[in-house]
Formats: structure tokens, C-alpha cells, sequence
């Protein structure tokens, strides 16, 4: 699948134009590892962990058709 130009890669590009980090984790929550890095980046701010699975790109938009 070709992930350029997919709405779910674009807005997460913008979001972290706007100052979200990326980070690592699975649906329990992010990666102790991950905690740490976005400690030592932001400080000690309020926010939101935004969970994205990769099914989210699993559009079928931009996969080749069946013929």
C-alpha cells in the first residue's frame, strides 16, 4: 500500500507540524521507552495519547484492484 498522500498519514504529518511526537506503543498505551522520549522533549505539559493501528491506513484506496 502507498502510504504518500494517504488522509490518515496527512494528518498525522500536521499534527506533528503542530508539535505532536510520535511515539511507540501498542493499545495499552505507549511504550515505557516511549514515555521517557516524550518527557525529555515536552516537559512536563498536559496532552493526549492518540492511538493510531495500522488497520487505520487500510483504506483499499490505494491498493491495486482485483481484475
Amino acid at each position: 500500500m502507498e502510504i504518500e498522500g494517504h488522509p490518515t498519514q496527512d494528518l498525522i504529518e500536521e499534527l506533528e507540524r503542530r508539535g505532536a511526537i510520535k511515539a511507540a506503543g501498542t493499545s495499552a498505551g505507549p511504550s515505557p521507552d516511549s514515555v521517557r522520549f516524550v518527557a525529555e522533549r515536552a516537559g512536563e505539559v498536559t496532552g493526549f495519547w492518540f492511538f493510531v493501528p495500522p488497520q487505520t491506513f487500510m483504506t483499499g484506496v490505494d491498493e491495486v484492484p482485483l481484475v
